[in-house]
């Protein structure tokens, strides 16, 4: 399992995490226009060496792989479909390291089911809450959340609902943080 600074937080801390969805290439986006999408697609490669060191040494997160634009809808209706029967840790663990490590398109409906029956889940059930679109409106409202807030890239953290973290941060820089948010909020502990 893919083992974060955030995940270290809450071992350390008594903190719950809650995961909300977010699209870098929203389900309905009109295509990028060619030449932007080459510049873009440029970028991404030029800055991924540095992108894979830095999770590596300082997030101790593998990073291997990077598939271009790959619609995550499904893979978050999933995960709320996880995280309803309990298997919502294991699934985001799964889906980072399929799409990250194992280079597998978590777009796929298909690749979505197996990596659901990996974790333990039903994939009948699963593949059944995709097609019914069970869990698109908590979706959609955490999407809306996200722009209320004013996120446009991921990784990010709200705390306590109303402080922003920008970026993977570092474990120290985390509990530096929360150590700040706790004597504010008069509970320093």
């Amino acid at each position: 399992m893919i083992k974060s600074s955030l995940d270290s937080l809450v071992a350390a801390q008594e903190i719950e995490v809650i995961w909300h969805s977010f699209e870098l290439r929203p389900l309905n986006a009109p295509p990028m226009p060619p030449d932007q999408e080459q510049a873009y697609k440029e970028r991404i490669a030029a800055a991924w060496p540095q992108t894979q060191r830095t999770a590596k040494e300082v997030f101790g997160v593998e990073m291997i792989h990077h598939r271009w634009g790959v619609k995550t809808r499904l893979a978050h209706e999933g995960a709320k479909f996880a995280e309803a029967r309990g298997h919502g840790e294991a699934y985001h663990a799964a889906i980072y390291t399929a799409h990250f490590i194992e280079d597998r398109d978590i777009g796929d409906r298909q690749i979505l089911a197996e990596i659901a029956a990996e974790v333990g889940l039903d994939r009948t059930e699963f593949e059944q809450a995709l097609e019914l679109g069970a869990y698109v409106s908590e979706v959609e409202q955490d999407i809306a959340q996200a722009r209320a807030y004013g996120l446009s890239g991921v990784p990010a953290s709200i705390i306590e609902q109303k402080y922003l973290v920008s970026g993977g941060q570092p474990l120290a820089a985390l509990q530096d943080i929360i150590r700040q948010i706790k004597e504010k909020e008069g509970n320093g502990s």
